[in-house]
């Protein structure tokens, strides 16, 4: 979202995440008329403390160094609001929503930085436009700068998780279809639907694990409602697939207890089908769970 966007390089694109339990790093290489690369993709356990020194030894490994980055933001890191939006050129759209959640965050405006992006033309339906506005704190975005240059890495865009997880629904398919992916924690999850490369919906579904126990039924009823609203208020039709992206932990058990109440069939997405034959997506569960974000935002197809 943030930095100006022209094409990766031919030696692919790396995605980055930095989470307070560690750091995950991925690096996806394009070539026309191919499918994508994941080259490499893996996870670090580390402090923030100890960030700048494992994503330099991280880079130093993989021989990484010197490539783009697009940083996908952590949730915890932002803050994402859905508001009426001004009628105005996309590349002004940050600057005019600005003004417009001074009133909605706890920080002076002076000290974040905004980008925003307004959903796509047939999702309002005659009702007013409407877009998703990102906020982040603007030390945080220079320690990052810092962080990725110290690792001998060039930043070239930052994103959230919402725009990640839009670049894995592509990958699964998305062009001609409704897709949801459905990520699940401890503490909440989040559903996001597209139709190709538009985002209609994103949701936080404040059931997460930790709440759900072996129950499901409250997360379960949580995601139809966010189903239904899509396809009752959006206009595109039903969902065509609702993909769970894989979790740390109780990843069978949730699909099969969620799988049994949703009216759209859940399946589950891997990282080994998603880039078949590809060594680095070999990885378990826990693993993809981890790195899931990464690669999203490896798979971005423009950077600057």
């Amino acid at each position: 979202m943030w930095f100006p966007r022209s094409k990766t390089t031919a030696r692919g694109l790396v995605g980055v995440e930095t989470g307070p339990n560690g750091i995950a790093l991925a690096h996806v290489q394009r070539s026309q008329g191919e499918a994508p690369r994941l080259l490499h993709c893996n996870f670090r356990a580390a402090t923030p403390e100890q960030h700048p020194t494992v994503l330099k030894n991280m880079v130093d490994e993989s021989g990484l160094g010197g490539l783009p980055v697009n940083l996908v933001l952590h949730p915890a890191a932002y803050q994402m609001l859905l508001l009426d939006s001004p009628d105005v050129p996309a590349e002004d759209l940050g600057a005019a929503m600005r003004w417009r959640i001074k009133d909605l965050i706890s920080e002076p405006l002076e000290d974040v930085v905004v980008d925003a992006f307004a959903l796509p033309e047939d999702a309002y339906r005659g009702r007013s436009r409407r877009a998703y506005c990102a906020v982040l704190n603007k030390a945080r975005m220079q320690d990052w700068a810092k962080l990725i240059k110290h690792a001998g890495l060039h930043l070239v865009s930052i994103d959230v998780t919402e725009m990640a997880f839009r670049n894995l629904g592509l990958l699964a398919g998305a062009d001609n279809l409704n897709i949801a992916l459905l990520r699940l924690r401890s503490s909440e999850g989040l559903i996001c639907v597209q139709h190709g490369a538009d985002l209609y919906m994103a949701r936080v579904i404040e059931h997460g694990l930790e709440q759900a126990g072996q129950d499901f039924s409250s997360a379960t009823l949580e995601i139809q409602r966010s189903l239904d609203y899509f396809e009752s208020q959006l206009g595109k039709g039903h969902i065509n697939r609702l993909l769970l992206l894989p979790m740390k932990r109780d990843g069978e058990a949730a699909l099969q207890a969620l799988g049994n109440g949703l009216t759209v069939k859940l399946q589950a997405l891997d990282l080994r089908e998603l880039f078949s034959g590809q060594p680095a997506a070999e990885l378990d569960e826990q693993m993809q769970a981890l790195c899931m974000a990464a690669v999203g935002a490896a798979l971005r197809q423009t950077a600057s």
